[in-house]
């Protein structure tokens, strides 16, 4: 089964920022613990309102960190998943960005097998994003 050429890319630019999605959602969630975002005062009949529960309802329906930490989850799972070539090639080509050729040339494997164990992380990212559903 093919994967369509749109949704690839989008999976293996989620794989490229792993690292810095993760460090941004961490500081993200940090920012609302502390309340350093947008600092609210809400007042409800003279009282201050309820800051903790404000920053739970925050961490728990933003967005930004919903969606960043699906993309966190659904690597990780797939990481543990895969074996460990697959987890090498990971850390390879999307950690330390080496090209194809340098990987291949690392790992002591064929373009091809390159080629596939690519194939399946990616595959296996997007089924855990509820991107691809193979069966």
């Amino acid at each position: 089964m093919r994967i369509e050429k749109s949704i690839f890319k989008y999976i293996e630019q989620e794989l490229y920022n792993y690292s810095e999605t993760k460090r941004e959602l961490d500081d993200y969630k940090d920012d609302i613990i502390e309340g350093t975002v947008r600092p609210e005062v809400s007042v409800s009949g003279g009282r201050m309102g309820d800051s903790t529960g404000s920053k739970a309802i925050k961490l728990t329906t933003s967005k930004f960190i919903l969606k960043s930490e699906k993309v966190v989850k659904a690597v990780e799972k797939s990481l543990r998943i895969l074996t460990d070539d697959h987890n090498k090639l990971y850390k390879l080509r999307y950690n330390d960005c080496m090209s194809w050729v340098e990987v291949i040339a690392e790992m002591h494997i064929s373009e091809r097998t390159f080629y596939r164990l690519r194939r399946e992380i990616v595959a296996m990212v997007g089924q855990e994003l509820g991107l691809i559903n193979w069966q």
